[in-house]
């Protein structure tokens, strides 16, 4: 199922949300568990903010940033560490007329990184890379854990293969379920936990916010568009990679900090 950009819930569910939002925003959550093994960034980006739907409230709607700054990420037999920042941007808007709450995605800013120094040894002409791009699903279920649903697709960038070698796309994402608790993934694949959203930083203002997100029940399908989208180009890379992988044979863990603004202060 593909979820749409704005996720409606009930007016029963609207009200905790909010007030739930708020208390983040201005750094009343619990203090840190577990911080973040990463220096917190100079400086967050809000440019990627989307436009509120209408109805929703500037004054009770929010912007939200995170940004990551190490983890691993591991499809097939790809076992790459997170090493340049990963951004992400949403908003949990508020209609005071309706009392609906919903999610809006904004943008995912990533650079592509190394995942094998080449295809046939030689770690300059065939060296490969991977960057991560939105494929058109991203949802946050209710809840303690600070869940996360985004669908993506993972380039893979090499002057052999073309443009447009990826794994995933979207019409068939790879889905990543995300979470700051603990997972309940397939073998062999053994539960994993995260770390829940705590204060890093409360002065100067935004407040600063930390977390751990993990996931790995997630399925990886095989490439698509490899030395235009010939099949032997395709067979290549999945049988380098190990593609397609199937879920409870691939992970993601992310060390993020988040940081959000009320729209009305944007």
């Amino acid at each position: 199922m593909k979820f749409t950009r704005l996720r409606r819930r009930s007016s029963r569910l609207a009200l905790p949300a909010v007030v739930g939002a708020a208390l983040l925003s201005f750094g009343l959550a619990s203090p840190a568990s577990a911080a973040n093994p990463d220096p917190i960034p100079g400086s967050f980006d809000f440019s990627d903010c989307p436009t509120l739907p209408a109805g929703a409230s500037p004054q009770f709607s929010h912007c939200w940033v995170g940004v990551v700054t190490s983890g691993t990420f591991k499809i097939g037999n790809f076992d790459q560490t997170i090493d340049k920042p990963i951004r992400i941007t949403w908003a949990t808007t508020f209609n005071t007329t309706t009392f609906e709450s919903g999610t809006v995605f904004g943008g995912l800013h990533t650079e592509k990184m190394k995942i094998q120094d080449g295809l046939f040894g030689d770690p300059f002409l065939t060296a490969v890379y991977a960057k991560v791009e939105y494929a058109g699903t991203f949802e946050m279920p209710p809840g303690d854990d600070l869940r996360i649903n985004l669908g993506i697709k993972v380039r893979i960038q090499n002057p052999l293969l073309g443009n447009n070698c990826a794994l995933g796309s979207n019409s068939n994402p790879i889905m990543l379920n995300l979470t700051t608790g603990t997972t309940s993934p397939p073998a062999p694949n053994t539960p994993i936990t995260g770390e829940p959203v705590s204060v890093a930083r409360q002065e100067p203002q935004p407040t600063v916010l930390q977390a751990k997100h993990v996931g790995n029940s997630f399925a990886v399908p095989g490439a698509s568009g490899c030395i235009f989208n010939w099949g032997a180009g395709n067979w290549l890379v999945n049988q380098i990679g190990g593609f397609p992988s199937a879920a409870g044979k691939n992970s993601m863990v992310q060390n993020e900090y988040i940081v959000s603004k009320q729209y009305s202060q944007l």
